[in-house]
């Protein structure tokens, strides 16, 4: 193995988050050590049919980097989002033009913004990226923290876990975290439809899951929305038959929004699980996005969690940097902590419970779900708040 090798800044993983976190950081002359497992080929020639809720939030914090005005050519704008306890009239209007903060959000392709911030990481001259490196061991003292990877030994004096919800940072730092089994799966898919979609999104939530269907933006005259729809888990057999029988049980929760279904794709499925670390950082390592905290998909905010988090912990690292400060420090790090801490917490039991609410089979709880729709719908101010909150525009701090 080659000789020990020195960085300031070493970031594991090359995820839209830890992308993102390495171009803050470079754009203000600092250098950035990238690392991740995969190569060019396996990033640039992957299929993702997928597409990520970016709020107006993260819009604006990608805008700080330059990227926007690019990223915003492909994207689809959400300006109004309707809510219904499943087939009911019992709805909830969320729109746009009640805020002067522009669209509720934007769908945009997993593919093109994934290989978009890549390219201008590769021309980044402060970032050096080091493809087809896995992480084997970490090392920490009170100085700095020794990584080793099947490439090279490195001494850095801040490692950023920004690897994904299976994170090897986490596991080799030995983070411990809560954990929870929904007993769901999700099946995300696109679906081509008859009638223009308008720039809505609609949030169906039956006591199986929630049902999301989201505007994309047209391709070829083609009326497009990405699907997410959530299920209790089968036993295999139930299983089985559900698959058998997908299009037809879907046609049935989806009732007609956008006009008849023209084409279905094929879906993914992923299994539903969440977990939270008890502490984001210790001992020069900190996690960011979802190697530290993955949240129920209900919201659609676990990407915008992860940017909120690389801005603020970027801005930290900036600020540190230039008062020659030790980044890696408890001192610099718990800032970040509270800057994040309850924002985090807020979504995290927000989504927790609007899931465990909407599932519920029970009448009481049903009950309290009609009175509490109707109620939210009336108030302009709780519409108002919860619209501001979703965007990321209410940032918390302690």
């Amino acid at each position: 193995m080659s000789k020990i090798k020195k960085h300031k800044i070493t970031i594991i993983g090359s995820g839209l988050v830890g992308m993102t976190l390495a171009l803050k950081i470079a754009s203000q002359g600092i250098n950035v050590l990238l690392i991740d497992k995969v190569s060019d080929n396996n990033l640039l020639n992957i299929k993702d049919s997928r597409t990520s809720a970016i709020s107006q939030g993260s819009a604006r914090i990608l805008s700080e980097l330059g990227l926007w005005e690019q990223i915003k050519k492909e994207c689809q704008p959400i300006l109004d989002i309707i809510v219904t306890e499943g087939l009911s009239n019992n709805k909830i209007f969320f729109q746009s033009s009640e805020l002067d903060e522009g669209p509720l959000g934007y769908i945009v392709n997993n593919k093109f913004l994934k290989e978009f911030i890549y390219r201008n990481v590769k021309k980044s001259k402060n970032i050096q990226f080091i493809q087809n490196s896995t992480l084997k061991k970490i090392k920490s003292n009170p100085f700095y923290v020794e990584l080793t990877t099947n490439k090279a030994r490195i001494h850095t004096s801040l490692v950023v876990g920004a690897d994904g919800r299976f994170s090897n940072t986490r596991s080799l730092a030995n983070f411990k975290y809560f954990y929870h089994d929904y007993r769901q799966c999700a099946y995300v898919f696109n679906i081509c439809h008859k009638r223009e979609h308008q720039s809505k999104a609609l949030e169906r939530f039956f006591p199986s899951g929630p049902l999301a269907i989201l505007p994309m933006k047209k391709k070829k005259s083609k009326n497009l929305s990405s699907v997410v729809w959530t299920i209790k888990n089968f036993n295999s057999n139930s299983q089985r038959i559900f698959e058998q029988n997908f299009k037809q049980e879907f046609m049935n929760k989806y009732g007609d929004f956008f006009g008849s279904v023209l084409k279905i794709e094929k879906p993914a499925k992923y299994n539903l699980n969440v977990f939270s670390c008890y502490e984001p950082f210790k001992n020069r390592v900190v996690l960011v996005g979802d190697a530290n905290q993955a949240i129920h998909p209900i919201a659609g905010q676990g990407l915008n969690l992860g940017f909120r988090d690389s801005k603020i912990l970027a801005d930290v690292i900036i600020e540190a940097e230039t008062l020659g400060f030790d980044i890696g420090s408890e001192i610099v790090l718990n800032k970040y902590l509270r800057k994040r801490y309850i924002d985090k917490n807020l979504l995290f039991q927000a989504t927790h419970s609007l899931n465990d609410l909407f599932s519920s089979e029970n009448l009481f709880l049903q009950n309290i779900r009609k009175a509490g729709l109707r109620l939210f719908n009336r108030s302009a101010l709780l519409k108002k708040q919860s619209m501001m909150f979703a965007m990321g525009l209410r940032n918390f701090e302690i």
